[in-house]
Order: C-alpha cells, then sequence, then structure tokens
C-alpha cells in the first residue's frame, strides 16, 4: 500500500530571486474573503483535550521518526516536560500553535515546524501573504532586493537597495531583535536570517502596515576628497502603507536568451509543473553556447521534480547523493537516463542565502558530478528531507526524517552549498540596478568559449 506520506523540501523562505526578476502580480484578497478563508481552515477552537493529544502526537512522531536520533543536541523528553505546561496553559488556539512550533523549533532545523489549519490551507493553495516588497539584510541593513511593480509600495517610490527603518512606528532594528529572540537558532545562520525576515512583515491578509524607508540621494553636488572628487549623498526619508494580501506561489520558469548570446533560465521553486515547464524552455534554449540557471531565491520542492529536472542535464544514469536513514542506512538518489539529456552545454548556476533545500541539491549535485560552475553567496545550509504529517484539528507537522550527502559525501545541512565563485551582494549594487553574479556567469561563460574554441583550432 503506497504511503500517504509527502517526501518535500520545504520551502520556508519565499524570497525570490534578486533583480531584475520580479513578483508575480499579486491578487488582491478583501478583508472578507481573507477572514472567510481563515474560518473555513479553522471552523471550530479546540479543546483543551484535543490540544494534549496533538501536542502528544507531535511529540511522538519527532521522538520515534526524527532523522537524528541525537534531536540536534535537545534533551527531547525535558521539552516535552516543559512544554505540556505551556500547551496546558495555552488560551487560544493561536498560542497553542504558536507553542507547538517553539517546541520543534528546539531542534534548530529549518525543515522540520508545525502548520496551524491556516497556514496549511495556503499551502496546499499554493499562495502566500505579501505586502509587495521583498526584504534581506544587506551590509547589516534590511534591504529592500526587490518590489512588485504592480503594489502600492513601488507606485510610491519604493526601490530596491532602500532600508527599512520602521514598522508602525517601531524601530525595525527592535522588532528583528524580537524576532531573534522568538526563533532562535535555525539550521545556520543564514537560514535563521531568512526566517526572521520573511516574519518581519507577516501577518493576515487584508491587514495593513505603515512603512517608513531611507534613501540615499545624490545632489548633483561635487566636493573634493584628497584628490578626488565625490558626489554629496543626502539621507531622505519616505513613508508607505502596505496592504498584506495573497500572491500565488507557485513554480515558475522565465527563460530568454541573453544579449551575450547565452541563455538564462529561473526556477522559482521545484514543485509540480516545473518539469514540463523547465523542458519547453530547453527546447528554445537549445543552441545557446552555455546556460544560467538562476536559484536564487528557490527555497526548495519536492525530491522527485528535483531528479526529474537533473536528469535533463546528464547522458545517463547519475548520482545526486543519497539520503541517510535514522538507522543510518543511505537511500540513493539517481538521476538521467541514455537518450535523456536535453542540454548539454556548459552550465553556470547563480545560488545566494536563500537557495535552499532542492536547490542546494541541485547545485551540489552538478557541482560534484563536474557538470556546472556555481557563483553567487553561500547557500541556506537547509539540506533534510521531511514528511508530512497530518494533525487532528487540520494542522500538519513537516518532520525530517532524512539527512543528505552529496555524491561527494558532503554534508549540507548547516554549511550549503560553497559557490565555485563567491559574489556578494552590496547596496551599491542594488541601487544602481546591477546584477554583478550574473555578468560574472556570463564572463565564466565567454572564458570557456574562448577556451574551447582556441583548443579546437590547436588540434587541427
Amino acid at each position: 500500500m503506497r504511503s500517504s506520506r509527502t517526501i518535500l523540501f520545504h520551502r520556508f523562505s519565499l524570497l525570490p530571486a534578486l533583480l531584475p526578476i520580479l513578483l508575480t502580480a499579486s491578487i488582491f484578497v478583501s478583508p472578507v474573503v481573507a477572514q472567510a478563508v481563515q474560518a473555513d481552515a479553522q471552523s471550530a477552537s479546540l479543546s483543551l483535550k484535543e490540544r494534549l493529544f496533538v501536542f502528544d502526537r507531535v511529540w511522538r512522531l519527532v521522538n520515534d521518526r526524527y532523522y537524528d536520533p541525537a534531536f540536534n543536541g535537545a534533551d527531547w523528553k525535558a521539552v516535552r516536560r516543559r512544554y505540556q505546561l505551556r500547551i496546558a496553559a495555552a488560551h487560544s488556539d493561536e498560542a497553542f500553535y504558536d507553542q507547538l512550533e517553539q517546541m520543534v523549533r528546539e531542534l534548530h532545523d529549518a525543515h522540520t515546524r508545525v502548520l496551524d489549519p491556516w497556514k496549511k490551507r495556503l499551502r496546499d493553495k499554493s499562495q502566500t501573504v505579501s505586502v509587495g516588497i521583498m526584504l534581506s539584510e544587506i551590509e547589516g541593513q534590511p534591504t529592500v532586493i526587490g518590489v512588485d511593480l504592480a503594489d502600492v509600495p513601488a507606485r510610491l517610490g519604493v526601490q530596491p537597495g532602500m532600508i527599512l527603518r520602521t514598522i508602525d512606528g517601531q524601530a525595525v532594528a527592535a522588532r528583528l531583535s524580537e524576532l531573534r529572540e522568538q526563533i532562535g537558532t535555525s539550521s545556520s545562520e543564514r537560514a535563521t536570517r531568512l526566517l526572521i525576515y520573511f516574519k518581519l512583515l507577516d501577518g493576515q491578509p487584508g491587514t495593513s502596515a505603515k512603512l517608513t524607508f531611507a534613501r540615499t540621494d545624490a545632489t548633483g553636488q561635487a566636493i573634493e576628497s584628497g584628490s578626488a572628487l565625490s558626489m554629496i549623498s543626502v539621507i531622505s526619508v519616505i513613508s508607505v502603507p502596505a496592504m498584506r494580501h495573497l500572491v500565488p506561489a507557485e513554480a515558475e520558469v522565465a527563460a530568454r536568451t541573453l544579449p551575450s548570446g547565452f541563455g538564462y533560465l529561473q526556477l522559482s521553486r521545484w514543485k509540480q509543473p516545473a518539469p514540463a515547464l523547465i523542458r519547453e524552455a530547453l527546447e528554445k534554449l537549445r543552441n545557446a553556447p552555455g546556460l544560467i540557471i538562476d536559484l536564487r531565491g528557490n527555497g526548495g520542492g519536492e525530491v522527485r521534480v528535483v531528479a526529474e529536472i537533473s536528469s535533463y542535464f546528464f547522458a545517463g544514469k547519475t548520482s545526486l547523493g543519497r539520503f541517510i536513514k535514522r538507522s543510518g542506512k543511505p537511500v540513493e538518489i539517481t538521476a538521467g537516463r541514455e537518450g535523456g539529456q536535453r542540454y548539454s552545454g556548459p552550465l553556470i548556476i547563480l545560488v545566494n542565502e536563500a537557495s535552499g533545500s532542492g536547490s542546494e541539491l541541485f547545485s551540489a549535485a552538478l557541482q560534484d558530478n563536474g557538470r556546472a560552475v556555481i557563483v553567487g553567496q553561500q547557500t541556506c545550509g537547509c539540506v533534510l528531507a521531511a514528511a508530512r504529517e497530518k494533525l487532528p484539528g487540520g494542522g500538519e507537522l513537516n518532520l525530517s526524517v532524512f539527512d543528505y550527502r552529496s555524491p561527494r559525501g558532503r554534508r549540507l545541512e548547516g554549511d550549503g552549498v560553497i559557490p565555485d565563485q563567491v559574489i556578494p551582494l552590496k547596496l551599491a549594487d542594488l541601487r544602481q540596478h546591477r546584477d554583478p553574479a550574473l555578468a560574472e556567469a556570463e564572463k565564466i561563460l565567454q572564458e570557456q568559449s574562448a577556451a574551447k574554441l582556441k583548443a579546437t583550432r590547436a588540434a587541427r
């Protein structure tokens, strides 16, 4: 009998790839509709007896099936004793699920988490909540890295490179400190940072927030600094209203031929119908002398989708690494078959801190097999495989049941993928709409093409 569990890579971060890639056009949902959807997902409050049953179910699933019998150093029996009292004191379902989530965070694992019925419903509908901007920490500052051009913040002047200063009058630095205390530590410092920034503007659809941004404006006046001239910069502040609304969180593919002649392909997440979309894109780009695959902001998806897409780049059966069960027994992951390769040219993969899980498996597998050069920033380090377990009352536990080793035996959880060419993102690049990682990828492909041409001529 086939198991009802679905093995997946949890996409905890919904940050998209860096500009010039933009958000999917948002779909506004009125407060009335949002409340109706939430009421449908949470139609009845759980009794104390039901909450204690769900709590016991979550604890036992972790105790019996978690991939690490040492629970990442957590004293899991002590965790049970501590949280049982908190669960009994929860005054609402929201507080109850918050306590469950805090309990599994004791494992310091980005994949293991609890979804309340509302969050599960959003996930099942491939939706998430957005205010039309994307934030990340750049040079120590809470920075806009992307905007939805159709949304209010962009229309009122919010641009990449601006620094978020306040949310509803509260200093962002204070809010970030609160969230760090609440979230604790995850799979890596990068994973922790992603979780914090995801929750920074999180909230119910139909609610609003007043955001204040700082921007640097050049005055056009030159001043002498030593023997050099530089522009005077002035910091100005803008305040904008932002409405939280639902946006689709589906697999999307962007593909085009760059002015250099190389192909460019971006994948938002590893889920259906991504394989068909990638096949179609590769057919259009089959004659490109080199291909750049952009996985920045792609936080993961389903293992089978990663394996299917990986097969498009190998001429025969190839190892993608192996999963490690709690018992220590390995499960080999393979992709590729004779005649199944759809693109055989040089590959560059772009990654950043928000490239997680399935994106890390794909990148590490192609890197270890000598199939691609990795460019960008160190990835999330969130590489465990999780199973979905339904909970009484409509919630869900995502539970890490497998560790992962790359084809060369690297453990990526915590460490992530180290690019062959590390290209840090800087505030100046965002403000000038520059993409240094993409530029470096094109440079590498050009050098490879020149070296290949030289070798061909020498062989004649």
